[in-house]
């Protein structure tokens, strides 16, 4: 291989950098008639945006763009207490016709008026309910249906005297309000502590 002399290597650089510049011209001029086709051709039909009609949707569409798509948020919270309920009640032992009566934390009531439960948790109105430990174990989570749709959620926390077999005892806020709701049947259904 021949050496070069300086002036021929400066004449070797001067034509890469030419042929290089050419290359970039080239690119530019190739990238500038790309766009401006792009840019002046129409957008296929299926990208084309629909104008909406008059009532706010869109052509094709029979839900109207004003009615709500989504839940609210009471919705919401209804649909996750079904699922709630109906993974509660898969785990749940069933007892029919149970007898619902209703006591208050004073002393005619308990003998008592402490307000302590037999579980040692203090009695809760509308939550705490005694239980006979034989059928439902202490701390379980009872669920009362009255028949009304409505599950009612309570919590195994008390035993009494006359508690006994498919009776269970809710604990009121006064015994004026215990002695008013007087004696119910119910369907009652319970989970024991820790199951799920």
């Amino acid at each position: 291989m021949k050496k070069l002399t300086r002036e021929e290597r400066r004449s070797q650089r001067r034509l890469q950098l030419i042929t290089y510049l050419l290359f970039l011209l080239l690119l530019l001029a190739w990238l500038l008639s790309y766009t401006a086709m792009t840019v002046a051709a129409e957008l296929p039909a299926m990208y084309k945006p629909e104008p909406a009609t008059q009532d706010g949707s869109l052509p094709g569409d029979d839900t109207p763009a004003l009615v709500r798509c989504y839940l609210t948020e009471a919705e919401q919270e209804a649909a996750e207490n079904e699922l709630i309920e109906a993974a509660l009640l898969s785990h749940a032992v069933r007892l029919d016709d149970v007898t619902v009566t209703h006591y208050c934390t004073c002393s005619r009531c308990c003998g008592k008026s402490d307000g302590i439960t037999a579980s040692g948790r203090r009695a809760t109105p509308g939550v705490s309910v005694a239980v006979d430990p034989s059928i439902i174990p202490l701390g379980s989570d009872v669920l009362v249906d009255y028949g009304d749709g409505e599950l009612h959620y309570m919590r195994a926390d008390d035993t009494g005297s006359a508690v006994k077999g498919a009776h269970i005892d809710l604990c009121m806020e006064s015994h004026e309000a215990a002695i008013q709701a007087g004696v119910r049947t119910a369907t009652i259904y319970f989970i024991e502590e820790g199951a799920i």
